[in-house]
């Protein structure tokens, strides 16, 4: 049987492809944990101030943004605006939610993942949805940039 339909579906993804890293954070705790405030060092090259021992993986894929507006608050009156990206990709992708995506100078934090079927039950292509990593993303890249250095990847 043809599978021309699977075929044409990733076409999209392969034309507005580029590579990015996919941050998985493992069961793991760091040992840079702090067992009485629960705090992890922000400045740490094993999790990346996540608490937990992590696993990188470069995976290519296409991403859309999608403007998300949330009104918070009783009535105070203020709102909040977050820019909600959507990852497709069709590399064997080890992502689940609350793992982390560096996408250039962007950093997003999975909320979810959805494994695309074709008619066959077959994989086709993972749909990941990532909402603006909150926490301090500048101390954050610089342990990332650490990180690299370290390890000598370049174009990280």
């Amino acid at each position: 049987m043809s599978h021309w339909f699977d075929d044409n579906v990733k076409k999209p993804i392969t034309l507005f492809s580029h590579p990015f890293w996919i941050i998985s954070l493992e069961e793991e705790i760091c040992p840079c944990v702090n067992h009485v405030t629960k705090e992890a060092n922000k400045e740490c090259l094993r999790c990346l101030g996540t608490g937990h021992k992590i696993a990188l993986f470069r995976v290519n894929g296409a991403h859309q943004n999608h403007l998300n507006l949330a009104f918070r608050g009783e009535g105070i009156g203020f709102s909040e605006k977050d820019i909600v990206t959507t990852y497709y990709t069709y590399d064997k992708t080890p992502v689940k939610p609350r793992d982390i995506i560096v996408d250039g100078k962007d950093i997003d934090v999975v909320e979810d993942v959805f494994y695309e079927r074709s008619d066959q039950q077959k994989i086709v292509y993972w749909r990941i949805e990532t909402a603006p990593y909150k926490m301090k993303k500048d101390v954050f890249r610089a342990t990332l940039l650490k990180l690299f250095e370290k390890a000598g990847v370049t174009n990280g």
